[in-house]
């Protein structure tokens, strides 16, 4: 199965600081989600890092990429997946109302020492967390 979806839930979101990256490549939003993660505060930077957790709910929002492997070469890139393996693009069920839709994702890999857990799983890209 081709997945061509994208689920993001830190600065690639609307509003967030990477979100224009997003924008210029035409990826259309669908709408917002969860997927099973725990969602963390990096040490005492200014982006999330979520980790595959099948008891947690990480939210953020749906993407329909147009063109999906240029897409996903630019996004590795922006991530750091080839450099310092700090994320590790994944396909995971993202859920949207009733439905679940495979997609893609990119998960924290590097040591959480000095990260500190988002309860809430919702990374606020306006303010503190």
């Amino acid at each position: 199965m081709k997945i061509d979806r994208l689920f993001v839930y830190g600065t690639l979101m609307h509003g967030g600081r990477l979100h224009n990256e997003l924008v210029t490549m035409g990826a259309e939003y669908l709408g917002r989600g969860s997927i099973h993660a725990a969602l963390y505060r990096i040490r005492h930077e200014w982006y999330p890092g979520a980790v595959a957790d099948d008891e947690s709910t990480t939210w953020g929002e749906l993407y329909l990429l147009a063109d999906v492997a240029a897409a996903l070469k630019h996004l590795d890139e922006v991530e750091g997946t080839a450099g310092d393996g700090t994320f590790r693009r994944s396909s995971v069920l993202v859920r949207s109302g009733s439905r679940r839709i495979p997609a893609w994702t990119y998960f924290y890999t590097a040591p959480l020492r000095g990260s500190r857990r988002i309860r809430s799983g919702k990374f606020r890209v306006h303010g503190d967390i």
